[in-house]
């Protein structure tokens, strides 16, 4: 008989944290209000774009009843670390993304303010 194994709660990122790491990196480069405002309110748009998806990991995982109970928690044990890997190795992803997309909209901003306005495609 397969035994379920819970994962932790979804945690939310702290969006306000986030906001304020942004705008102190923005007035480390200018103290212009529109580049802040602007800049920190993509930022924001993108990143609640994407924290707002939740991944919730399916095992199908065939656990024999003969197994002893320290072989069930050594199962367990195994599963969560490797969770756990897997989360921060996420997680870390997630942090470059969000680094690279400030400098595109910092890059952006400033070619849109030269009159170099940049033209996306989704194609």
């Amino acid at each position: 008989m397969a035994k379920l194994i819970p994962f932790p709660d979804r945690s939310e990122p702290d969006l306000t944290e986030i906001e304020t790491v942004i705008r102190q990196w923005l007035l480390y480069m200018s103290d212009e209000t529109d580049f802040i405002e602007t800049v920190a309110g993509r930022m924001m748009s993108f990143i609640a774009n994407y924290t707002d998806k939740w991944i919730e990991p399916t095992f199908d995982l065939v656990v024999p009843s003969t197994l002893s109970l320290e072989d069930r928690r050594n199962l367990l044990t195994s599963i969560e670390k490797g969770v756990d890997d897997l989360s921060g190795q996420v997680q870390e992803m997630v942090n470059r993304i969000i680094i690279e997309r400030f400098f595109f909209e910092v890059e952006f901003y400033e070619s849109q303010k030269k009159g170099n306005f940049l033209v996306l495609s989704g194609k």
